[in-house]
């Protein structure tokens, strides 16, 4: 997307975007030469759209009037909402008059920005397998300031959530743990990022038997994937990005009743990659790394069971009560990598579809978080409320790590019928090292939708918190 290179409506040859709030009035000039009133046939209300032909008075087909609603109740959640609604419309090459939408709160700038991310991100549609991506008609913005660099901005940010929607919404015999490997090693490439894919003889080597056991069941070799990105002295503090890589999971023994939406096990590992994206691409000054422990969760012969007892890399056993249980199974490992194999980390986020109870207990509205350290857990809601994303803090207890203990190991993987996004959390709490600082996000709830595939869901935020 692109500033357009003139500054005045009547100059445009595009159909033009021009906001409008409740109360106020479409300029003189305008409404001049179309010849009536306008304001008398407008929708002003917030995220609402009203068509106007121009009949030739214009060297434009059509002007779209979007509705802002109240001025003084404009938020940047609320113009997202706006720019959104306004793309349905969109039926030639558009061009949005940003002047219009300005308000006290949001300058000129931060709308370009918004509108930038906002339509990119709405325009985009899944691609069917062996075709392209169809393009949706082009836009640009109309400002008598310099907005370019703005609209870079938010063009990164949508390109960065938008990867990780196609990573997650391909099908999982094209999306396997290698070929997710391959999609880690072409973002290193693209932006000169460290890039290691451990394979199977690695892993052995690193004693990561919470992800091997998992692996057990698929004929896909499981991975993980570990790209490093230098924004600061590498002697300065790192924060570590953990993506669930599940690129397919039927339950293992455990199986679920209905498994045709779980290539999106694999949610948080692309979540983790497109924020990184966007990390790189605006050369953030932190130091970053982004570990995905990646496998299927399958069923055959040699498949992990119920009862098993299972060493994973940090030396701490599991009793595995249910195999599909599985996601804090491969974490554990790569939380205990990130700690022993990465140098200077202060901060771990660790992002999974990981819990049905929390996608039961919040819906499809917030992301569950848990945090073990205050100072972070406000850094992280500011970056939220930056993002315009929601989540609800869930707690962590020593209640709940009770209900961990095992008889066979030092901790079952599962605790049957309660609370079980507190207890997911807490079996992940037992691998993090004291002084480190930790928030985990399960995903479960908000990660897809059936209409609308991987939604990308905390790509900004956690962007934003490594900002």
């Amino acid at each position: 997307m692109k500033q357009a290179a003139y500054t005045c409506v009547k100059e445009s040859t595009r159909d033009v975007i021009i906001a409008v709030y409740e109360k106020e009035t479409v300029c003189d000039t305008i409404q001049e030469r179309m010849g009536y009133d306008l304001d008398s046939i407008l929708d002003q209300s917030l995220a609402s759209v009203t068509t106007v032909y121009t009949l030739g008075k214009f060297p434009f087909t059509r002007m779209i009037f979007l509705g802002m609603g109240k001025r003084d109740a404009m938020t940047t959640k609320r113009m997202r909402k706006a720019f959104a609604a306004v793309v349905k419309e969109v039926k030639s090459p558009v061009s949005l008059i940003a002047k219009t939408a300005v308000c006290d709160d949001i300058d000129i700038h931060k709308i370009a920005e918004l509108f930038a991310e906002t339509y990119e991100y709405s325009v985009y549609r899944e691609a069917k397998i062996g075709s392209e991506i169809e393009v949706k008609y082009d836009a640009d913005v109309v400002a008598n300031e310099d907005v370019s660099a703005d609209l870079e901005r938010g063009c990164s940010y949508a390109r960065g959530i938008n990867h990780a929607r196609d990573w997650a919404n391909t099908p999982a015999n094209f999306m396997t743990p290698k070929q997710l490997g391959e999609e880690a090693k072409e973002l290193a490439k693209r932006y000169s990022l460290d890039c290691r894919v451990l394979d199977r003889s690695d892993l052995v080597k690193l004693k990561a038997g919470g992800l091997l056991a998992v692996a057990q069941g698929s004929d896909q070799e499981p991975c993980m994937i570990v790209l490093t990105y230098h924004g600061a002295d590498k002697e300065d503090p790192y924060t570590v990005l953990i993506g669930k890589g599940l690129t397919f999971d039927a339950g293992g023994y455990h199986l679920k009743g209905d498994n045709f939406d779980m290539k999106y096990d694999m949610c948080g590992g692309a979540d983790v990659l497109g924020a990184l994206e966007i990390i790189a691409s605006n050369h953030f000054a932190r130091n970053i790394a982004v570990v995905i422990p990646a496998t299927e969760n399958l069923i055959n012969g040699s498949a992990y069971k119920g009862g098993d007892v299972i060493t994973t890399m940090s030396g701490k056993t599991v009793e595995i009560v249910n195999t599909d249980a599985e996601g804090r199974m491969i974490l554990c490992d790569a939380i205990t990598y990130a700690q022993t194999h990465i140098p200077h980390v202060e901060r771990i986020v660790d992002i999974a579809t990981l819990t049905g109870a929390c996608g039961r207990a919040l819906g499809d509205v917030y992301t569950g978080v848990f945090a073990n350290d205050e100072a972070f857990y406000a850094d992280f809601v500011r970056a939220m409320e930056e993002s315009d994303e929601s989540g609800w803090r869930l707690p962590l207890n020593e209640a709940y790590h009770e209900l961990l203990k095992s008889d066979s190991a030092d901790l079952v993987n599962s605790v049957k019928d309660s609370a079980g996004a507190s207890v997911a959390a807490c079996f992940l709490e037992e691998f993090i090292a004291k002084e480190i600082a930790w928030i985990h996000l399960d995903i479960a709830g908000v990660a897809y939708s059936k209409a609308h595939g991987a939604s990308g869901v905390m790509v900004r935020t956690l962007a934003n918190l490594c900002r």
